[in-house]
């Protein structure tokens, strides 16, 4: 056990202790048990000590980590990996601020003696084979420095990598030399000369050591090489990076503020963060647990109320209700500062809904616009009023409080009565509810309250997104309302189409831009009931990637109205029957759209893990396709009836009909089987507008 387990586990037993003490002696008053009270203060003592000093060590390093994090943020405005990464391509050599001895070539990952740490070469520049041996390779096996003690005399091939850019830090000189040195050894058999790269076995040489030590049993510099085929630029920089990371380097750059920067991001806020974790923990370990959670179970804390003897007792009664409500104010308060962070959070939404203004164009939207809007905003609302939420509860329980308060007076005045008696028994027989009523009660309250809070902390992510999608897809609607009206008209005058045309084309236009509303509508609140969950994970959650595809649909159906419309209505303009030809290519071209939106969710249909996942959005967009269906079938049905138009066939309205009974959900198990099932639905529906067509032109 940790020091500070063993000290809970001391506390408790002291605790235990004085209670036992309490219940078999006379109390503080006798001697013996006074002295061993305080002792058992002392030790108390000494854990609050310990817990405040824990607390300040909590309070110092939240204090640090953000001024680190201040200091990251006005270092650079662009990501600061990609400012790293950046500093890293036009840098090849390293030293290391924690490892001063080295240095490393970031094309190969080799580590190099610092030469200016090295012990100095002069006394083993010397001539003869045997002398060489007998120094130099002691000096290279027995060095070791920064943990690294694996340290060889490299060959001539990676010698001459090392050198050949006349980069290298201590390269000073005519030719390649080293430190103003011509001669250096490449292995332990031959000296190579820096002036014209000539090997020679005999002649004296200077020693500079390399290591394997980062890049041992990996292929470092293969994946670092830009000849690299299977790695982007980004991802190469990524593999130095991460060698510097792994193995706790802190690397010197070029750029002094990118080394800084290094330091914070790589450094200090890991052990910051580290030091936070382990002070939280030590903490929630030394302090007594009273942190409420959002399924609060309020009979252990009923447990230490003499319920029995409330219940009998007025004074007993107002005096626990009193307990009572102080204890959940207390509860909540540290809920409340645990969670202030996801308050904040809510907060910031829900300023963003309310931003979120379809009043300014009031006059434009139907009533069931407007319904649907408000209907959209109170959903999301209900959600993100965390704080109301506690503040409406907070102002209940202080209500119940007041009521205790209330009976307390009472009684205070009638003590100063001269019919006290009498009066307390008037006071006492009347109506209250039981005290373990009120507390359950209290608590229930107190429950649904913070439950909103865990529900959004634990859905935060999506709630924001919802946020956001709905707030653009208001702002889009307010467009379609006004700018894009004025598009559709205006292209139509240009063209000479008569007003009552291009005004029908934008009611039909509106009928299914609504419906698309009302689909987004209903997929935000499927999310903030419950999550649909997928069988392979992915960074989008199932019911956002629906709602993006949605929104491809949308933008398809307003392409179609603002580019499209206007040729089919030029194309038929002049033929036999040319409102009911026009309605068909119309239909045709929609239904053909809708389709897409029916194919671009079958993937997700098909990653759903439940299956009543998949019939719901099987039925969220089912409308959707039945709706150039019901058109043609509504149309042609018109004509039909009104017009006697005999070519046009019952037969195939009976097998447009039947387009509608689906059946998609006898072909969920299998993805393929389920898209063949849509081809055919497309390909039907197309021969039947052929049909209807050739039968039109029958005379």
């Amino acid at each position: 056990m940790s020091e500070l387990e063993n000290l809970k586990a001391r506390q408790k037993e002291l605790l235990d202790k004085i209670h036992a003490l309490e219940e078999q002696y006379e109390g503080i008053e006798n001697e013996h048990n006074a002295q061993k009270i305080q002792e058992l203060n002392k030790v108390q003592a000494q854990l609050i000590g310990n817990q405040n000093d824990l607390k300040q060590q909590l309070q110092s390093i939240q204090k640090r980590l953000k001024t680190i994090n201040n200091e990251i943020d006005k270092l650079y405005s662009t990501t600061t990996i990609d400012k790293i990464l950046e500093a890293i391509k036009n840098q090849r050599w390293y030293f290391f601020k924690n490892k001063p001895h080295i240095l490393m070539d970031k094309t190969t990952g080799i580590l190099w003696a610092n030469l200016d740490y090295f012990p100095d070469n002069q006394e083993y520049y010397y001539a003869g084979e045997g002398y060489r041996l007998d120094k130099i390779k002691p000096l290279v096996n027995n060095y070791s420095v920064d943990g690294i003690d694996d340290w060889q005399i490299p060959t001539l091939e990676v010698f001459k990598h090392m050198i050949y850019d006349k980069t290298f830090p201590f390269q000073e000189g005519d030719c390649w030399m080293i430190k103003n040195k011509c001669f250096w050894h490449c292995n332990t058999n031959n000296i190579v000369s820096l002036r014209d790269w000539s090997v020679h076995s005999d002649w004296p040489g200077i020693v500079l050591p390399c290591s394997y030590y980062l890049i041992q049993d990996s292929e470092y510099e293969k994946n670092v090489s830009e000849n690299n085929n299977v790695y982007t630029e980004k991802e190469r920089l990524q593999f130095t990076l991460d060698l510097f990371r792994e193995n706790e380097l802190w690397p010197i750059f070029d750029n002094a503020e990118i080394t800084d920067l290094y330091k914070k991001i790589y450094f200090e806020k890991p052990r910051l963060l580290q030091a936070l974790s382990e002070v939280e923990t030590q903490l929630a370990q030394c302090e007594e647990v009273k942190t409420i959670t959002a399924n609060f179970d309020y009979m252990t804390l009923l447990n230490k109320y003499d319920i029995t003897s409330i219940d009998k007792s007025i004074i007993k009664y107002y005096e626990a209700v009193q307990q009572w409500i102080d204890e959940l104010m207390e509860y909540l308060a540290d809920f409340e500062q645990q969670k202030e962070s996801v308050i904040q959070e809510s907060n910031k939404q829900l300023s963003i809904i309310e931003e979120t203004n379809m009043y300014e164009i009031r006059s434009y939207l139907t009533e069931k616009e407007f319904d649907l809007y408000i209907k959209g905003k109170m959903s999301l609302r209900d959600k993100l009023t965390l704080d109301l939420g506690i503040n409406k509860v907070k102002e209940n329980l202080l209500k119940v409080k007041q009521q205790a308060d209330d009976i307390e007076n009472d009684i205070n005045r009638i003590n100063n009565d001269n019919y006290a008696i009498y009066e307390l028994a008037k006071l006492e027989k009347r109506k209250r509810a039981r005290f373990e009523l009120i507390a359950e009660n209290t608590v229930k309250t107190v429950n649904k309250a913070l439950q909103k809070i865990d529900f959004f902390e634990h859905n935060r992510d999506f709630i924001i997104k919802a946020v956001e999608v709905w707030s653009k897809w208001n702002e889009d609607y307010k467009v379609f309302k006004t700018k894009q009206y004025e598009e559709l008209k205006h292209s139509c005058e240009e063209d000479d189409i008569e007003a009552e045309v291009w005004q029908k084309w934008y009611e039909d236009w509106q009928k299914l831009r609504f419906i698309i509303e009302e689909k987004l509508q209903l997929m935000i609140e499927k999310g903030l009931k419950s999550d649909i969950e997928a069988k392979e994970e992915s960074e989008t959650p199932i019911i956002m990637q629906a709602i993006y595809i949605l929104n491809d649909y949308k933008i398809s159906i307003n392409n179609f109205y603002l580019e499209e419309r206007r040729k089919i209505y030029e194309q038929y303009k002049n033929q036999e029957y040319s409102n009911l030809q026009e309605k068909l290519e119309m239909e045709k071209e929609l239904y053909a759209r809708t389709m897409n939106l029916q194919k671009a969710l079958q993937n997700i249909i098909f990653n759903c893990k439940k299956e009543a996942d998949k019939i719901f959005i099987l039925r969220w967009i089912d409308n959707l396709i039945d709706i150039q269906i019901n058109e043609i079938i509504q149309i042609m049905t018109y004509y039909k009836t009104h017009y006697e138009l005999e070519q046009i066939s019952q037969e195939v309205l009976n097998e447009f009909a039947k387009l509608k009974q689906k059946n998609y959900y006898m072909y969920l198990s299998d993805i393929k089987t389920y898209n063949q099932k849509l081809d055919n639905q497309e390909k039907q529906y197309n021969s039947l507008i052929s049909k209807m067509r050739k039968g039109l032109m029958k005379k």
